[in-house]
C-alpha cells in the first residue's frame, strides 16, 4: 500500500475504497429470502488516503439512503430500503429528511417508498468522489480537472429554475449518450453501471452512472487547466472580434 497513491489527491494511500460505496450493494442476508442472487460480485476498489475514504463514511450512508428509496428504481432497491436502509434510519433517524412516505406492494410484499429533500452538497460530493475514483480505476492516474454533476435527483418544487435546468441538461446528455461508442461497465448491473464518453477536443468527457436501473447521474469532467481555459477564452474572443469586425 505504501507505493500506492490516493485516487483523489495523489498523496500516499492508506486503505482501499469501494467504488461506488459498498453499502449500496445489498448483503446476501437481506435479499436471499426474496432474491436468489448475489449483488457483491467483483466490486471495484481504488487506493485512498484517510481523508478521502474513512472520513466520509457518513456521506456514504447518506448516499445509500437517498438513492435506494427513490421512486422509479428497481425491485432490489425496494428490498434494500426495507432492510439495510431501514436499520440505518433506526440507528440514526436524522440521516435523511423525509417529507412523506408510502408503501409500495410488489410480489405480494410491502416496501417503503420515501419522498425526501436531498442535501445537494452531500450528494454532489459523493458523485464527484465516485467519478474521480472511476477515472483512476480506468486510467490509473489522478484526474486533476473539475467535475460538474447533473441529475434530476436534485429536482425540487421550491427550485423551479434548477429543476428545469437539470431536466433539460439530463435530456440533452441522455440524447448524446446514445451515440457514445464506449462500453457500459458494471459487474452488478442491478445496482450500478457506468459509461465514460470519448474525450472531446476541449479535454472534456462525460460519465453516465446508473443506480438501481432507475436513477441516472451525469458528471462532466473538464480536464482543461485554468491557464488553458483562459487561453481558450482569449482565442474565442479574438475569433469573435475578427468575424464580427469583418461583418461591420
Amino acid at each position: 500500500m505504501s507505493s500506492a497513491i490516493c485516487y483523489w489527491c495523489g498523496t500516499e494511500a492508506t486503505s482501499m475504497e469501494h467504488v461506488p460505496p459498498k453499502c449500496l450493494f445489498p448483503e446476501e442476508k437481506d435479499v436471499k429470502v426474496v432474491l436468489n442472487k448475489s449483488f457483491r460480485n467483483n466490486l471495484i476498489t481504488v487506493p485512498s488516503c484517510n481523508e478521502h475514504n474513512t472520513n466520509k463514511s457518513n456521506l456514504d450512508e447518506y448516499l445509500m439512503a437517498t438513492l435506494s428509496g427513490k421512486v422509479g428504481n428497481n425491485f432490489v432497491a425496494y428490498v434494500h430500503t426495507a432492510t439495510k436502509v431501514s436499520r440505518s434510519r433506526m440507528r440514526n433517524p436524522k440521516i435523511i429528511k423525509v417529507d412523506k412516505s408510502a408503501i409500495l406492494k410488489l410480489k405480494n410484499r410491502e416496501f417503503p417508498v420515501l419522498w425526501i429533500t436531498v442535501d445537494t452538497i452531500k450528494l454532489r460530493h459523493s458523485f464527484e468522489a465516485i467519478t474521480r475514483a472511476l477515472y483512476f480505476h480506468e486510467n490509473n492516474e489522478v484526474f486533476k480537472g473539475s467535475c460538474f454533476v447533473v441529475s434530476t435527483l436534485f429536482d425540487h418544487e421550491d427550485d423551479p429554475n434548477g429543476t428545469e435546468f437539470n431536466k433539460r441538461s439530463s435530456a440533452l446528455l441522455e440524447s448524446e449518450q446514445r451515440h457514445w461508442k464506449t462500453e457500459i461497465k458494471g459487474s452488478n448491473p442491478d445496482i450500478f453501471t457506468y459509461q465514460f464518453s470519448e474525450v472531446d477536443g476541449f479535454k472534456c468527457q462525460t460519465l453516465m452512472m446508473t443506480f438501481y436501473e432507475g436513477t441516472r447521474v451525469f458528471v462532466i469532467l473538464n480536464g482543461m487547466t485554468e491557464a488553458e481555459i483562459e487561453d481558450a477564452k482569449l482565442k474565442l474572443a479574438f475569433l469573435t472580434d475578427t468575424i464580427f469586425g469583418d461583418l461591420n
